[in-house]
């Protein structure tokens, strides 16, 4: 759908999706293998059906994801029926820890509140990937597909922390606004950017709607933000 600014940019848009749920621990508290292949739960799958259903009416052109299952996953069924293709981007793949550091973690407030070091220099998540470099890789992916001026509307999946990353893009605050960003599972974005009709260069940005949910519109069902969700699940082994 063409859309047009007041001042006659072309106005494009990107919805911003993290995965559905998943389960980066078990019941015992106990980490999964490899959680780079972990698929939705069965509450993941189900998110993903009703947003889907929820943006029905939206005319996606143009859809990616990263190169993890959970977002494959998720995409296919936000845009089931629509007869799209959903085009893996490596780097769009979530931060790594460094498992050999994480192993060592007894304070549980490290993992519940890692991304607080987004925003320092030399900052890295839990030992591994560092938020400097990720930062740059996703914001060189992002501008490669806003030069693409064949897209009006795009759906792009991919994780919590990825999403803080674009987000930082488009409200220009780049890694400052890090930690003070939560997205939910199966949450969505809306981003706007305008363009020169003649150039394709961006003349402004604008995000119009934040880790919107809709199978908890108020925020009313977990007070706790994504990453304390894992850190009360590994609680359980602690205590066991």
């Amino acid at each position: 759908m063409l859309r047009t600014a007041f001042d006659g940019a072309r106005r494009r848009r990107i919805y911003l999706f993290r995965h559905g749920d998943v389960s980066y621990v078990d019941d015992q508290g106990n980490r999964v293998a490899d959680n780079r292949v972990v698929p939705l739960t069965e509450w993941g799958r189900e998110q993903a059906t009703m947003t889907g259903k929820a943006l029905a009416g939206v005319g996606f052109d143009r859809a990616v994801c990263s190169t993890l299952p959970r977002t494959a996953e998720t995409a296919a069924l936000i845009l089931e029926g629509r007869g799209m293709e959903v085009e893996p981007i490596e780097a769009f793949v979530e931060f790594h820890a460094d498992n050999a550091a994480r192993a060592h973690i007894t304070d549980l407030n490290q993992i519940a509140y890692a991304f607080r070091e987004a925003d320092k220099p030399g900052g890295r998540y839990l030992g591994g990937d560092s938020f400097e470099e990720v930062n740059a890789r996703v914001v060189a992916a992002l501008e490669k597909l806003v030069a693409d001026p064949e897209w009006d509307t795009l759906a792009l999946v991919a994780h919590g922390g990825i999403n803080r990353l674009v987000l930082g893009w488009a409200l220009g605050t780049g890694l400052s606004t890090f930690p003070a960003i939560d997205q939910n599972t199966c949450c969505f974005n809306i981003i706007d950017f305008d363009v020169d009709t003649e150039t394709n260069a961006i003349v402004r940005k604008s995000v119009r709607a934040m880790n919107v949910t809709v199978y908890d519109v108020i925020k009313g069902g977990d007070h706790l933000m994504s990453l304390e969700q894992v850190a009360l699940r590994l609680s359980r082994k602690t205590a066991a």
